[in-house]
């Protein structure tokens, strides 16, 4: 927490740290000891003992600046200073600033150099003991600040004593100068006489070459017309070698193409050729296939005819037979069933009735009695009713089962059915999945024929991007060609960095970003800019060099750049006002807005002329390069460059081939790429159709297969269906007879039933007897009728027989075959109607290819017929060609020649027309050297001719050779030293006036040296007065000047000089202190005091300075340790007054190990130190207070050193109660620190202001 703003006490053992802590803020304060140091210094101070080094470290103060006290924004401001092995640094609120604005800073918060006492440390009070009397005189004398004017004084001094060089060497030089005034002027008239001689040799050299001058212009005039003649003449040459050059060039460019067109096209019909045999091979082939096939499907259709007519009459004969079998045969057959049964039923009940008729007779004589009778009756009839039950259950059993037929026949036929529906349902998808087919395929077959046709386009522009490539090659050739090796290779590699790498800022070179108005300006513009059209432009430095590095590091060329950013040019440029020339800029070219700059920089400053006289006077009267349409350049230095230009090597045609080349290869690869993407799109239709074809094919062969299984499964179920009718048949057949047996056992039954409990016999009665009669009768009636019906039920069951067998192994068979035939689905693939189909279908296949083949066949005919006229036009048209090139050769060989004689005559004229400007230009310079002069001297030599003018020269040069000593610059040198010589005076009269000013600034700095010593020895003896009055009531105290103007330096007394104000200051010899300890005793001087009364004076004169020079706080390091009990009182009193003050409150902060401080401090805090660690912990005034009692118990006691500073350590920290939480003074290693990782010193306290109370933080 922030210090008390009044007294804050401190206390702790002998080395834990007290020291510390003031040293930490002086080393902030920028006191002496710390002011400047030496590597070693901060290294030591930076690390002493065991450990890693740290680099660097800090020290903070914290300053609370709400009464504006320092000169700084704010009402808290930070001061740090931070070491290290190479640097010392200071930052006032966070900002580096430099040592001497701290300085300034702290003096003019009252922290001052000549006063250090604001601190005072240990060992300084005793010093102050044991000072002299002339020691104590040079400390007042550096409290007044006597220090800033000896520095003052000596800097004058020394300002003086170079002032008085400065005059002497003033002196010495004006006695040059006059002397040499002198010597000049007897060298103004020999220089006039001479003059004069010059005068009129530069009148006779003017008039001479200004003669010379005219006849040169004359010369070059007609030199320029018979230029101008030859060249036209030439240009008219030129003009006829390039038509027939370029005449040449096309005509051997399309003897090429033609070569290429008959070489293509002789490849063409071998390769169509071929391609027609193959396809009217094919063509054939497929002719034979289909007329096969046609025989054989007319075939299937008469096959097919006969067998629906065969079908039609198998199924009339089947619904014949079902109708006999239903309405005739199978009601005949029930009926003699029937009536077979119901014979044979009755038979068998008489034979029954007769065998139980003689039965009962026989038990008459079988059984004794009838009750045996009753009982075996009852046991047979038993036995009879168990079989009688098993019958009836045999019935009911066969009835189930004939009804379970009954069931299973009825759902056979009902699955029969729906299978039959599906059948029918998926033989439609069959027959759609089919047509889908040939649809299909037929689409499949015109896309195929669609790729070939693109393939072919897609060849030929194959073949065309091959040539155009080939053209843009040449272009790039001779593009390169046109540029040094170095730039060729650099642009073309720089194209590959930039597009591989992305870079951004690229602009190209300077021929990419612009276009030629008009051809005509071609040659005017690619002059103008020569070599600079392959600039490269770049957006800044850092494109450039990056760009220019890749280059240098893989050696792939070099460039020019131009970044843009870097280009200074005139926002506006004034040009002529003239139709003899125009900027080029603005009226040739055009150009990208953002690379202005550049073409600015090279274009800019370009004028195009009519002729060389107008390039010439506009290039001069505004120093621009102006170029004729010709080519003719005359830059602004006044330099011609012209002669004959060859455009057939032209770098801006090369360029706008190269264009053109790359747009129509560009042209070329769209088209290509998008008839490739078409082809593409085709094969991929292809590819789908494929796919649908072989997915249909696919869904075809598991239909047939489906309806294959499926036949098998209807077969299987009418053959289970039929198994079941048949055994139904002959279980409804059996059933009656079971039925009619039953019958006859239950009446046995119930005859035997009846016959129970009736008398026993071993005889019939009559009525039985003659019921046996009739049965007998019956009997043999009935057998007669059995036998007939038998015969009859023969013939119906034969009959039914053979019309089922009809029914179901003939005609059901055949019907089945003839459908299967007929049935283009049928369910085996191996069945004549799946034969035909396929037939059928192989037939349409067959049909749509032979189509395809024919329009193949035609395409191939008219391909072949295309090429073999392609290839004869491109023969007549290279025997046409041929003989127009021999033509132009011709032609070209006699341009040529022409031309050489044409070049040689226009040298001539050149080196003669350079030989008249040489002289023109020799003569103006000439003219212009010799410089202005009067009219009426040339005009006397006008008329003379340019002989006389020689022969007048010549005796004007032999006059002027009298003279050839003379010094030229007498004048000049005379008026030169007249002017030095006026300006040392004047400078000599500043140095006298300085020297006075000086002399009159030290007598000032004396004199107010003077006036501080005095104010502060009057201020410090009347505050040492008061303040020894405050810490001895009893007693006084006195500071006494003394003077060389005391006769007795053993008087004590002193009074005459105290008292004697006038007395100069340079006759003070020391200070003297006087002081007695009660009214009564006598004064005694330090040299009789006792060592804690020596140390009581010292404080006073502390306290004294201190209050003639306030400072903002005052820190003491044991300051009361020579001090008695009493004394230290008084002490404490004084400072507690002085804390507490209401007119001027100040701030202290003492180290100690005496009560009486500890006792009137406002907060108290103890240093503690464990672990080579110091801390720093806030204690109550009574904790302190007992660590105080402690120590000097344990001082009194003789205890040992050792255990004391543990329990003093413990006791410190235990009252603090903070655990080590409080501020520390330390040196450590800690790497998480928040500047850079360096160890850091730290100690946390409190300042106070002399002016208000606030708290000041102190925190180093």
């Amino acid at each position: 927490e922030p210090f008390s703003a009044g007294h804050n006490a401190i206390v702790g053992r002998n080395g834990s740290g007290k020291s510390n802590f003031f040293d930490a803020i002086q080393f902030c304060l920028l006191a002496p000891k710390f002011a400047v140091l030496r590597q070693e210094e901060r290294s030591a101070m930076l690390h002493e003992g065991a450990g890693a080094s740290v680099m660097s470290a800090f020290c903070e103060i914290v300053f609370d600046n709400s009464d504006g006290r320092l000169s700084v924004d704010g009402d808290e401001v930070v001061l740090r200073r931070t070491i290290g092995l190479k640097k010392d640094e200071f930052f006032l609120n966070r900002k580096r600033v430099n040592k001497n604005d701290v300085h300034s800073l702290l003096e003019s918060a009252g922290f001052s150099k000549s006063n250090p006492y604001y601190i005072v440390q240990q060992g300084k009070v005793n010093a102050l003991c044991s000072m002299s009397n002339e020691e104590r005189l040079t400390l007042l004398k550096e409290v007044a600040g006597t220090t800033v004017y000896d520095e003052k004084r000596t800097a004058s001094l020394k300002q003086m004593s170079e002032n008085e060089q400065h005059r002497d060497k003033i002196k010495e030089v004006i006695t040059y100068i006059e002397e040499r005034l002198a010597e000049l002027e007897s060298e103004k008239e020999e220089l006039t006489n001479y003059q004069t001689l010059d005068r009129e040799r530069r009148a006779l050299e003017y008039t001479l070459y200004d003669k010379e001058l005219r006849r040169a212009r004359e010369a070059l005039d007609e030199l320029e017309h018979a230029r101008t003649d030859d060249a036209e003449a030439t240009a008219e040459l030129h003009q006829g070698a390039r038509a027939t050059s370029d005449q040449i060039g096309s005509i051997e460019r399309q003897m090429k193409q033609a070569s290429a067109s008959l070489k293509r096209a002789t490849t063409d019909i071998t390769s169509l050729e071929a391609e027609l045999t193959a396809t009217v091979t094919r063509r054939a082939q497929l002719e034979l296939e289909v007329q096969e096939l046609k025989v054989t499907a007319s075939s299937d259709a008469d096959s097919q005819k006969k067998m629906r007519a065969e079908l039609e009459e198998v199924v009339k004969e089947i619904e014949g037979a079902k109708d006999k079998l239903k309405k005739t045969v199978q009601p005949n057959y029930e009926k003699a069933r029937k009536a077979l049964s119901e014979a044979t039923a009755k038979k068998d009940n008489a034979f029954e009735q007769i065998k139980n008729l003689y039965a009962k007779q026989g038990r008459g004589a079988q059984f004794t009695n009838e009750k045996d009778r009753d009982a075996w009756i009852k046991d047979t009839v038993a036995e009879m009713n168990e079989t009688l039950a098993e019958k009836k259950a045999s019935i009911a059993a066969l009835e189930d089962s004939l009804a379970s037929l009954s069931r299973s026949i009825s759902s056979e036929e009902k699955a029969l059915g729906q299978q039959e529906n599906d059948v029918k349902k998926k033989q439609q998808i069959l027959t759609k999945i089919s047509q889908q087919l040939v649809e299909k395929t037929a689409d499949r077959n015109h896309h195929a024929e669609e790729r070939r046709e693109r393939w072919r386009a897609i060849e030929e522009l194959s073949d065309k991007i091959a040539e155009e490539k080939e053209a843009k090659a040449r272009a790039d050739s001779d593009l390169r060609k046109s540029m040094p090796r170095a730039t060729a290779l650099g642009l073309s590699n720089l194209a590959d960095i930039v597009e591989k790498e992305n870079i951004k800022g690229y602009h190209g070179s300077i021929i990419d970003n612009f276009s030629v108005v008009d051809d005509k300006f071609r040659t005017a513009v690619e002059v103008a800019a020569g070599n600079a059209l392959f600039h490269v432009v770049v957006d800044n430095d850092e494109t450039a060099a990056k760009l220019m590095k890749k280059l240098e590091d893989n050696k792939l060329g070099r460039v020019t750049f131009m970044p843009l950013s870097r280009l200074r040019v005139p926002s506006k440029i004034d040009y002529p006002d003239s139709n003899d020339v125009v900027p080029i800029i603005k009226r040739c070219i055009k150009f990208n807005p953002a690379v202005k700059a550049a073409m600015t920089m090279i274009f800019g400053r370009k004028l195009l002329a009519k002729n060389m006289e107008a390039a010439s006077l506009w290039s001069k009267n505004f120093d621009m390069d102006a170029v004729t349409m010709d080519g003719d350049e005359v830059n602004s230095k006044g330099a011609l460059q012209g002669g004959f230009l060859d455009t057939s090597r032209s770098k801006l045609a090369a360029h706008d081939a190269v264009q053109r080349s790359q747009a129509a290869l560009d042209k070329l690869s769209k088209e290509h790429k998008d008839l490739s993407q078409k082809a593409a799109a085709v094969d991929q239709t292809i590819a789908n159709l494929v796919s649908d074809i072989q997915k249909m094919e696919a869904k075809k062969a598991n239909l047939q297969h489906v309806l294959e299984q499926t036949a098998k499964e209807n077969a299987a179920r009418r053959s289970r269906t039929e198994t079941r009718q048949i055994q139904a048949d002959q279980q409804a057949e059996a059933l009656p007879s079971m039925r009619l047996a039953a019958e006859s056992l239950q009446m046995q039954v119930k005859r035997l039933e009846d016959e129970v409990g009736t008398a026993l016999s071993t005889t019939l009665t009559a009525e039985e007897r003659a019921t046996l009669t009739d049965l007998h009768e019956v009997q043999k009636v009935q057998e007669e009728e059995i036998e007939k019906l038998t015969s009859k039920f023969d013939e119906t069951s034969d009959e039914r027989d053979k019309l089922q067998s009809l029914i179901r192994n003939n005609l059901a068979v055949r019907r089945a075959d003839l459908e299967a035939s007929l049935s283009p689905s049928a369910a085996s693939s191996s069945s004549e109607g799946s034969k035909i189909a396929e037939r059928k279908e192989r037939l349409d296949n067959r049909l749509q290819d032979l189509a395809v083949a024919e329009r193949a066949a035609e395409a191939s005919e008219l391909r072949v017929s295309e090429a073999k006229e392609a290839a004869t036009s491109a023969k007549e048209s290279l025997a046409k060609f041929k003989a127009s090139l021999e033509e132009l050769k011709a032609a070209d060989l006699k341009n040529s020649q022409g031309l050489e004689e044409a070049a040689e005559t226009a040298e001539r004229l050149l080196n003669k027309r350079s030989m008249c400007i040489s002289k023109r230009e020799l003569y103006m310079r000439k003219i212009q050297e010799l410089g202005s002069l009067p009219s009426q001297e040339l005009a006397a030599h006008a008329e003379l001719s340019i002989k006389d003018l020689m022969k007048s020269l010549d005796k004007c040069n032999k006059g002027l050779k009298k003279y050839s000593h003379v010094n030229k610059k007498a004048y000049d040198q005379y008026v030169n030293f007249s002017e030095q010589r006026e300006a040392l005076l004047t400078r000599k009269e500043e140095l006298d006036t300085g020297a006075v000013k000086v002399q009159e600034l030290i007598d000032s700095l004396d004199k107010q040296k003077d006036e501080a010593i005095n104010r502060t020895f009057r201020g410090v003896s009347a505050h040492f007065k008061d303040v020894f009055q405050e810490l001895i009531p009893e007693g006084s105290g006195e500071l006494i000047m003394k003077t060389a103007m005391d006769e007795d330096d053993d008087e004590e007394t002193g009074s005459a000089s105290t008292k004697s104000k006038n007395i100069e200051v340079s006759l003070f010899k020391g200070v003297q202190v006087n002081v007695r300890f009660n009214k009564n005793s006598e004064s005694l001087i330090m040299s009789q005091l006792s060592g804690g009364q020596k140390a009581l004076v010292a404080l006073a004169l502390i306290f004294a300075i201190q209050r003639c020079d306030p400072a903002p706080f005052y820190l003491f390091d044991e300051l009361d340790q020579a001090l008695d009990s009493t004394h230290r009182a008084a002490v404490a009193s004084l400072i507690r007054r002085q804390a507490t003050s209401d007119s001027n409150p100040t701030q202290f902060i003492t180290s100690t190990f005496r009560p009486e401080l500890v006792g009137v401090a406002a907060r108290c805090y103890g240093i503690s130190h464990q672990n080579k660690i110091s801390q720093v912990h806030q204690l109550t005034k009574k904790d302190a207070l007992a660590f105080i009692a402690n120590l000097q118990t344990a001082e009194s006691g003789g205890v040992n050193d050792s255990v004391n500073a543990s329990a003093s350590s413990a006791a410190l920290g235990k009252s603090s109660g903070l655990d080590g939480a409080g501020t520390d003074v330390e040196e450590s290693e800690d790497e998480e620190n928040d500047d850079n990782n360096v160890s850091k010193a730290k100690v946390k306290g409190k300042a106070g202001s002399t002016s208000r109370r606030k708290s000041k933080r102190v925190r180093v």
